[in-house]
Formats: structure tokens, C-alpha cells, sequence
């Protein structure tokens, strides 16, 4: 955790290593902590639109639209099956709870409240201290930037993705877009080392 006012920058992760982390927290049993790494990096959200989110917006649904908070821009974010089979099996386990409704947020604390993004942050941090996982200052953003990561990666590295990531991030432009997944940074680390 950053000190109050300090600017800091948080990594992405390596998507296999993601996908190892899912696995190992379905495995564990902690199905939020799964459903919380699942989507923010499948949807790409910024934390506080990700803890917006309700059951009834995603379950059995190919697509849902939201109004970003911080830009009131609306993003239509299309479910792939890989997450709809993350929401589902997290969805079966919560309906057991007496209390569980389809309008409860998918994000909830220990007093069924929607947390707050320091709290997220705390999580994840437990989380990759837990299960190994290296993330330079490790939070909410890491999710977000391991999705565009991912994106960028699948698209061969090429200039069209970082102009569809720019769009989806809402950035002025894609030297924003390259700086914020870190694009810029391991470029510069690389010329130092191949010297």
C-alpha cells in the first residue's frame, strides 16, 4: 500500500499467471477473492464500476452496458464464456446463503455491503502476498492493466490494439494507453539491458 499522497505505479500481471491464480483460489475455495480477479480482469473496469456491478446485470447475460463513473462515458462489455463459467459457479455458490437476492451486488464485505476500493486494494494484496504473485505495487489497477496487457499481447503487439485499448480506457491517446500498461517503461528497460 502507497503512502498517503505518494504517486506510485502499479504492473500488470502475465495472463497465464492469472489464469494459475484462478485456479488456485477456486481450488481454496475463495470464491469472491476468484470472482474479483475474474472479472476485473476479463472486463476491465476501473475498481469503483466493478464493484457497482449487481448479480442481476451479469447473470445469463451475453452483454451488459454501464455509465463509467469517472468519465459518464457508456462501455458495452461483452462476456466471453470463460468468465460467464466464473459467474456462474461463484452465482450457484452464493444462492445457498439465506440472504443472497439477485439484486445484491456481486462485491460484498463481511456485513454484505459493497466495499470500498481501499478495501479491495488490502485484499489484493493478501492475495498475491499469499499465492506468490509478483506485481510491482500490486491493487486494483493491476487487474485492469492485466487486461489491456492481455488485449495488446493477443493482437500481436500492434498499434490497432492500442488504439481499441485507448478507446475502451477512454485515454486522450495511445501514448497514455501505452504508458498506463506499461509499454513505454519495459521499452526503455530493455534498451538498458541489450546494451
Amino acid at each position: 500500500m502507497s503512502k498517503k499522497n505518494s504517486k506510485t505505479t502499479c504492473t500488470g500481471m502475465d495472463w497465464n499467471t492469472m489464469l494459475g491464480l484462478l485456479h488456485q483460489l477456486k481450488r481454496d475455495c475463495k470464491f469472491q477473492d476468484y470472482l474479483l480477479i475474474a472479472t476485473g480482469c476479463y472486463f476491465g473496469l476501473r475498481s469503483k464500476d466493478l464493484l457497482e456491478l449487481r448479480w442481476n446485470d451479469v447473470m445469463n447475460k451475453s452483454e451488459f452496458t454501464i455509465t463509467e463513473s469517472k468519465t459518464k462515458k457508456r462501455r458495452l462489455i461483452t462476456l466471453n464464456e470463460n468468465v460467464k463459467e466464473v459467474l456462474q459457479y461463484v452465482y450457484q455458490k452464493r444462492k445457498v446463503e439465506r440472504s443472497f437476492s439477485d439484486d445484491d451486488y456481486l462485491f460484498v464485505n463481511r456485513w454484505k455491503e459493497r466495499p470500498s476500493i481501499q478495501y479491495v486494494n488490502r485484499k489484493l494484496h493478501e492475495i498475491f502476498k499469499d499465492y506468490n504473485v509478483r506485481v510491482g505495487n500490486g491493487s486494483s489497477h493491476t487487474l485492469r492493466k492485466t487486461f489491456g496487457k492481455r488485449v495488446w499481447e493477443m493482437d500481436g503487439q500492434s498499434e490497432r490494439s492500442l488504439v481499441y485499448l485507448s478507446e475502451i480506457f477512454s485515454h486522450s491517446s495511445i501514448q497514455t494507453t501505452k504508458r498506463y500498461i506499461g509499454i513505454v517503461q519495459q521499452n526503455i528497460e530493455n534498451i538498458y539491458l541489450n546494451l
